[in-house]
């Protein structure tokens, strides 16, 4: 009969609830929050409830074991100091997004590394992912840009009649 403390049932737990948000996700983002006041975590907390993207603290020792089981590399680095997670199960962009965007009125939430489509990106790489349009954005500058050689050609027409009727 073998007897577990619950400590260590309690910290598989927390390794395997890593393991299946990062297996369903399909974006993640690792933020450093360490000069973030109770109040601003809050907000951001509020924030991802409105957006659908799952927030969570895990201990950076956890989370590596977590990575490792999943044999991710690249993540390592990033893990020190104190960290959030973000997850997102719609829009991979959505995580890196939103702490873009908090971050303009928060400085001291840092965007570190993420995985974004199955690939771990450093924080440039995900910085850069951060400013990528929405694909709301994108529909709407597509229908835009069909749109707007139809509105010119309306304006030409509405001219031309308007200099036949002159």
């Amino acid at each position: 009969m073998s007897v577990s403390r619950p400590a260590h049932v309690r910290k598989t737990e927390v390794i395997n609830e890593i393991t299946n948000k990062i297996k369903s996700c399909k974006g993640m983002v690792i933020a450093e929050y360490k000069k973030i006041s109770v109040a601003q975590i809050s907000d951001l907390r509020k924030l991802c409830l409105e957006e659908n993207v799952f927030v969570k603290v895990y201990k950076d020792s956890l989370f590596t074991r977590a990575i490792n089981e999943l044999k991710l590399s690249g993540l390592d680095p990033y893990l020190v100091q104190q960290n959030i997670f973000l997850f997102s199960d719609e829009d991979p962009i959505k995580p890196a997004k939103l702490v873009a965007k908090f971050s303009k009125k928060n400085q001291d939430l840092k965007l570190k590394a993420g995985i974004y489509e199955g690939n771990v990106m450093d924080t440039a790489a995900i910085t850069e992912v951060a400013m990528l349009p929405s694909k709301e954005e994108l529909y709407s500058m597509f229908a835009s840009s069909l749109l707007y050689p139809l509105r010119q050609f309306m304006l030409t027409v509405k001219e031309i009649a308007k200099t036949k009727t002159d």
